[in-house]
Protein backbone atom coordinates (compact mmCIF):
# COMPACT_ATOMS: atom_id res chain seq x y z
CA UNK A 1 0.00 0.00 0.00
CA UNK A 2 1.67 3.30 -1.23
CA UNK A 3 1.42 6.37 1.12
CA UNK A 4 -1.33 8.30 -0.03
CA UNK A 5 -3.58 5.35 -0.34
CA UNK A 6 -2.97 4.41 3.25
CA UNK A 7 -2.68 8.16 4.54
CA UNK A 8 -6.15 8.43 2.73
CA UNK A 9 -7.50 4.93 4.76
CA UNK A 10 -5.89 6.81 7.89
CA UNK A 11 -7.68 9.97 7.76
CA UNK A 12 -10.91 7.71 6.89
CA UNK A 13 -10.65 5.38 9.45
CA UNK A 14 -9.67 8.42 11.99
CA UNK A 15 -12.58 10.05 11.24
CA UNK A 16 -15.08 6.65 11.51
CA UNK A 17 -13.52 6.29 14.97
CA UNK A 18 -13.92 9.66 16.20
CA UNK A 19 -18.23 9.13 15.95
CA UNK A 20 -17.85 6.71 18.91
CA UNK A 21 -14.69 8.51 21.03
CA UNK A 22 -12.56 5.61 19.87
CA UNK A 23 -9.06 5.46 18.96
CA UNK A 24 -6.11 3.55 17.12
CA UNK A 25 -3.10 5.23 17.11
CA UNK A 26 -1.42 2.50 14.60
CA UNK A 27 -4.24 3.34 11.81
CA UNK A 28 -4.36 1.20 9.27
CA UNK A 29 -1.30 -0.86 9.46
CA UNK A 30 -2.06 -2.02 12.53
CA UNK A 31 -4.77 -4.73 10.94
CA UNK A 32 -4.29 -7.50 9.24
CA UNK A 33 -5.40 -7.85 5.27
CA UNK A 34 -8.57 -9.19 6.30
CA UNK A 35 -9.46 -8.03 10.21
CA UNK A 36 -13.37 -7.15 11.39
CA UNK A 37 -13.00 -5.04 14.12
CA UNK A 38 -15.22 -4.11 16.43
CA UNK A 39 -15.59 -1.02 18.95
CA UNK A 40 -17.47 0.03 21.61
CA UNK A 41 -17.96 3.56 22.54
CA UNK A 42 -14.34 4.69 24.52
CA UNK A 43 -11.71 2.01 23.28
CA UNK A 44 -8.69 3.21 22.99
CA UNK A 45 -6.05 1.35 21.28
CA UNK A 46 -2.68 3.10 21.43
CA UNK A 47 0.46 2.03 19.12
CA UNK A 48 -0.99 -2.15 18.86
CA UNK A 49 -0.91 -4.83 16.39
CA UNK A 50 -3.66 -6.67 15.87
CA UNK A 51 -3.94 -9.78 13.61
CA UNK A 52 -7.23 -11.54 14.90
CA UNK A 53 -9.23 -12.04 12.09
CA UNK A 54 -12.64 -11.34 13.91
CA UNK A 55 -12.14 -9.46 17.16
CA UNK A 56 -15.01 -7.46 19.56
CA UNK A 57 -13.71 -5.15 21.83
CA UNK A 58 -15.94 -3.79 24.57
CA UNK A 59 -16.49 -0.04 26.06
CA UNK A 60 -13.74 2.03 27.73
CA UNK A 61 -11.18 -0.76 27.53
CA UNK A 62 -7.49 1.23 27.48
CA UNK A 63 -4.43 -0.78 25.73
CA UNK A 64 -1.39 0.72 25.94
CA UNK A 65 1.49 0.93 22.80
CA UNK A 66 3.42 -2.75 22.15
CA UNK A 67 0.21 -5.09 22.15
CA UNK A 68 -0.21 -7.64 20.29
CA UNK A 69 -3.72 -9.19 19.59
CA UNK A 70 -3.06 -12.67 18.17
CA UNK A 71 -5.87 -15.37 17.84
CA UNK A 72 -8.15 -12.81 19.91
CA UNK A 73 -11.99 -13.25 19.64
CA UNK A 74 -13.28 -10.75 22.14
CA UNK A 75 -12.00 -8.12 24.82
CA UNK A 76 -14.96 -7.38 27.02
CA UNK A 77 -15.61 -3.74 29.12
CA UNK A 78 -13.40 -1.72 31.25
CA UNK A 79 -10.46 -3.37 30.60
CA UNK A 80 -6.39 -1.78 31.38
CA UNK A 81 -4.10 -3.96 29.43
CA UNK A 82 -0.63 -2.72 29.90
CA UNK A 83 2.94 -2.26 27.15
CA UNK A 84 4.32 -4.98 25.14
CA UNK A 85 1.36 -7.87 26.07
CA UNK A 86 1.07 -10.36 23.77
CA UNK A 87 -2.36 -12.18 23.64
CA UNK A 88 -3.40 -15.31 21.98
CA UNK A 89 -0.17 -16.39 21.28
CA UNK A 90 -0.18 -19.88 18.88
CA UNK A 91 0.88 -22.66 20.82
CA UNK A 92 2.36 -24.20 17.65
CA UNK A 93 3.84 -21.59 15.95
CA UNK A 94 7.69 -23.15 15.91
CA UNK A 95 6.60 -26.49 15.39
CA UNK A 96 9.26 -28.34 17.06
CA UNK A 97 8.84 -31.94 15.00
CA UNK A 98 9.65 -30.44 11.69
CA UNK A 99 13.45 -30.29 10.17
CA UNK A 100 13.18 -26.55 11.65
CA UNK A 101 11.24 -24.01 13.85
CA UNK A 102 11.68 -21.47 11.29
CA UNK A 103 8.39 -19.93 10.81
CA UNK A 104 9.50 -18.19 7.78
CA UNK A 105 10.65 -21.67 6.12
CA UNK A 106 7.50 -23.25 7.93
CA UNK A 107 5.53 -21.26 6.00
CA UNK A 108 6.94 -21.55 2.65
CA UNK A 109 6.65 -25.43 2.98
CA UNK A 110 3.03 -24.97 3.80
CA UNK A 111 2.50 -23.06 0.28
CA UNK A 112 4.56 -25.18 -1.93
CA UNK A 113 3.81 -28.19 -0.22
CA UNK A 114 -0.46 -27.71 -0.28
CA UNK A 115 -0.15 -28.62 3.78
CA UNK A 116 -2.49 -27.08 5.21
CA UNK A 117 -1.45 -24.42 7.99
CA UNK A 118 -1.77 -24.92 11.50
CA UNK A 119 -3.22 -22.17 11.89
CA UNK A 120 -6.67 -22.68 10.98
CA UNK A 121 -7.00 -24.87 14.10
CA UNK A 122 -6.15 -22.32 16.80
CA UNK A 123 -8.63 -21.53 19.48
CA UNK A 124 -9.33 -18.07 20.16
CA UNK A 125 -8.67 -16.43 23.11
CA UNK A 126 -11.47 -14.62 25.47
CA UNK A 127 -10.78 -11.64 27.85
CA UNK A 128 -13.91 -10.90 30.62
CA UNK A 129 -14.87 -7.58 31.46
CA UNK A 130 -13.14 -5.00 34.11
CA UNK A 131 -9.56 -7.43 33.19
CA UNK A 132 -6.22 -5.88 34.37
CA UNK A 133 -3.41 -7.24 32.50
CA UNK A 134 0.33 -6.16 33.90
CA UNK A 135 3.54 -4.87 31.36
CA UNK A 136 4.84 -8.17 29.05
CA UNK A 137 2.61 -10.93 30.04
CA UNK A 138 1.94 -13.57 27.47
CA UNK A 139 -1.35 -15.28 26.98
CA UNK A 140 -1.42 -18.58 25.15
CA UNK A 141 -4.17 -19.40 22.30
CA UNK A 142 -7.46 -20.41 23.72
CA UNK A 143 -7.15 -19.20 27.23
CA UNK A 144 -10.10 -17.63 29.05
CA UNK A 145 -9.32 -14.81 31.14
CA UNK A 146 -12.34 -14.22 33.70
CA UNK A 147 -14.17 -11.41 34.27
CA UNK A 148 -12.28 -9.06 37.16
CA UNK A 149 -9.24 -11.21 36.84
CA UNK A 150 -5.69 -9.39 37.48
CA UNK A 151 -2.33 -10.82 35.46
CA UNK A 152 0.61 -9.89 37.05
CA UNK A 153 3.53 -8.75 35.00
CA UNK A 154 5.66 -10.67 32.92
CA UNK A 155 3.00 -13.94 33.65
CA UNK A 156 3.09 -16.32 31.13
CA UNK A 157 -0.55 -17.71 31.41
CA UNK A 158 -1.03 -21.05 29.78
CA UNK A 159 -4.54 -22.09 30.92
CA UNK A 160 -8.07 -20.60 32.08
CA UNK A 161 -8.18 -17.55 35.09
CA UNK A 162 -11.34 -17.49 36.93
CA UNK A 163 -13.96 -14.32 37.61
CA UNK A 164 -11.72 -12.26 40.18
CA UNK A 165 -8.56 -14.32 40.51
CA UNK A 166 -5.05 -12.89 40.74
CA UNK A 167 -2.91 -14.56 39.31
CA UNK A 168 0.68 -14.69 38.66
CA UNK A 169 4.06 -16.42 37.38
CA UNK A 170 5.33 -18.46 34.63
CA UNK A 171 3.34 -20.49 34.44
CA UNK A 172 0.19 -18.47 36.08
CA UNK A 173 -0.99 -19.55 39.30
CA UNK A 174 -4.00 -18.05 41.44
CA UNK A 175 -2.52 -16.69 44.55
CA UNK A 176 -5.48 -14.87 45.80
CA UNK A 177 -9.05 -13.80 44.93
CA UNK A 178 -10.05 -10.27 44.84
CA UNK A 179 -13.00 -10.58 47.34
CA UNK A 180 -15.07 -13.31 48.79
CA UNK A 181 -17.25 -15.93 47.00
CA UNK A 182 -20.35 -13.88 47.90
CA UNK A 183 -19.32 -10.75 46.37
CA UNK A 184 -17.88 -12.33 43.34
CA UNK A 185 -20.91 -14.35 42.87
CA UNK A 186 -23.51 -11.01 43.36
CA UNK A 187 -21.04 -8.97 40.99
CA UNK A 188 -21.08 -11.66 38.22
CA UNK A 189 -24.88 -11.60 38.46
CA UNK A 190 -25.03 -7.85 38.65
CA UNK A 191 -23.66 -7.42 35.28
CA UNK A 192 -22.58 -4.27 36.27
CA UNK A 193 -20.31 -3.77 33.33
CA UNK A 194 -23.21 -2.70 31.38
CA UNK A 195 -23.69 0.41 32.94
CA UNK A 196 -22.39 3.50 31.34
CA UNK A 197 -19.27 4.70 33.00
CA UNK A 198 -21.30 7.84 34.34
CA UNK A 199 -23.58 5.98 35.69
CA UNK A 200 -21.47 3.59 37.41
CA UNK A 201 -19.23 6.85 38.86
CA UNK A 202 -22.37 7.77 40.58
CA UNK A 203 -22.59 4.70 42.69
CA UNK A 204 -20.07 3.60 45.72
CA UNK A 205 -17.42 1.61 43.65
CA UNK A 206 -15.14 2.08 46.38
CA UNK A 207 -16.83 -0.68 47.94
CA UNK A 208 -18.55 -3.19 45.83
CA UNK A 209 -20.79 -4.59 48.94
CA UNK A 210 -22.27 -1.10 48.88
CA UNK A 211 -22.53 -0.95 45.52
CA UNK A 212 -24.21 -4.34 44.78
CA UNK A 213 -26.77 -2.88 47.96
CA UNK A 214 -27.96 -0.05 45.95
CA UNK A 215 -28.00 -2.18 42.87
CA UNK A 216 -30.47 -4.47 44.97
CA UNK A 217 -30.10 -7.60 43.21
CA UNK A 218 -30.97 -5.89 40.04
CA UNK A 219 -29.56 -7.23 36.76
CA UNK A 220 -28.16 -4.73 34.03
CA UNK A 221 -29.63 -4.87 30.93
CA UNK A 222 -27.27 -6.17 28.47
CA UNK A 223 -26.96 -2.98 25.62
CA UNK A 224 -24.11 -0.76 24.01
CA UNK A 225 -23.25 2.89 24.10
CA UNK A 226 -22.79 2.79 20.33
CA UNK A 227 -20.09 0.89 18.35
CA UNK A 228 -17.92 0.87 14.65
CA UNK A 229 -17.21 -2.19 12.67
CA UNK A 230 -13.85 -1.76 10.72
CA UNK A 231 -12.77 -4.24 7.54
CA UNK A 232 -9.62 -3.77 6.78
CA UNK A 233 -9.35 -4.95 3.19
CA UNK A 234 -11.57 -3.60 1.47
CA UNK A 235 -12.29 -0.77 3.73
CA UNK A 236 -15.82 -0.38 5.17
CA UNK A 237 -16.42 1.62 8.53
CA UNK A 238 -20.03 1.00 10.18
CA UNK A 239 -22.00 2.72 12.42
CA UNK A 240 -23.99 1.29 15.04
CA UNK A 241 -26.19 2.97 17.13
CA UNK A 242 -26.52 2.85 20.94
CA UNK A 243 -29.42 0.71 22.38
Amino acid sequence: MNFLKRALLDRKLKKALALNQCRLDSGIKGLRRDTELTLEYGVKLHQVKIMSRKLSIGAYTDIVSGTELHDVASIGRYCSIAKDVIIGQDRKSHPLSWLTSHSGLVSLRQKLGGIAPHHDGVQQTVIGHDVWIGMDVLILEGVTIGTGAVIGAQSLVNKDIPPYAIAVGSPAKVVRYRFDPEVIDGLLASQWWNLPAQRLAQLPIEEPQAMLAQLNKQVVADSHPGKVVINSRPFAARQIPAE
